[in-house]
């Protein structure tokens, strides 16, 4: 759910200042507002993911994950995670820790290749959140996609300069420097999105942002 501080200077915010009842978002209104700083950008649209600590009791929790993931950002943009086995010591990419705490990762982006728990996921909810017990898989799904936005490179949204007053009182984790769309109430990344995490669905900012950023998948159909 959140990313402990570094000294990252990134920021991809997503979306857009629209009503809450529409949600259309034009291209022109994402290359607008494009400003991306490509430093934390992983090079290739291939990202590696291991786990530090897998067991056959986390089997369906892991399916879970990366379920949720490939239909959300992968669905939405060219970018394949890959691997998903035990990790070795020598891996890179994203290596995910199996732990009772609060889900974050230790950076964004590819600041993220090969650190060591560089990403946390909670599977049983024991001492955190001991609400998600009675939606365990809800709560799994939701968080995964929101911890590998971290992982691609997108900051908390409420975390924006031009957040509201009330959201921006839920500021976690790194500050970035860059705006890429305006600000996204809807965001998957946004604390203040009424909705949990926009219930592991990208909003329609979310999924501009990121095809922007690695480009779409071939057979990913165009955004209307």
């Amino acid at each position: 759910m959140l990313f402990k501080p570094t000294a990252i200077l990134l920021f991809i915010s997503l979306c857009c200042l629209a009503a809450p009842h529409k949600q259309n978002a034009s291209v022109s209104d994402v290359q607008q507002h494009a400003y991306f700083d490509p430093t934390a950008k992983w090079p290739k649209t291939s990202i590696y993911v291991c786990w530090e600590n897998p067991n056959d009791n986390f089997k369906n929790d892991i399916a879970l994950v990366r379920s949720a993931i490939a239909d959300s950002w992968e669905a939405a943009s060219a970018v394949r995670f890959t691997g998903w086995l035990k990790c070795a010591p020598e891996n890179a990419g994203i290596r995910i820790l199996i732990d009772d705490s609060g889900p974050h990762t230790k950076g964004l982006g590819r600041y993220l290749d090969g650190v060591k728990d560089g990403m946390v996921l909670n599977f049983t909810f024991a001492n955190w959140s001991q609400s998600c017990k009675s939606m365990h898989d809800f709560c799994v799904r939701a968080i995964a996609v929101h911890e590998f936005g971290h992982a691609l490179g997108f900051a908390h949204e409420q975390n924006r300069p031009d957040a509201p007053g009330e959201c921006q009182q839920l500021r976690q984790g790194s500050n970035g420097t860059l705006l890429l769309t305006p600000y996204d109430p809807h965001s998957v990344m946004n604390y203040c999105n009424p909705d949990y995490n926009n219930n592991g669905k990208l909003s329609a900012y979310d999924t501009q942002a990121v095809q922007n950023i690695y480009g779409r998948h071939e057979t990913t159909p165009e955004h209307q």
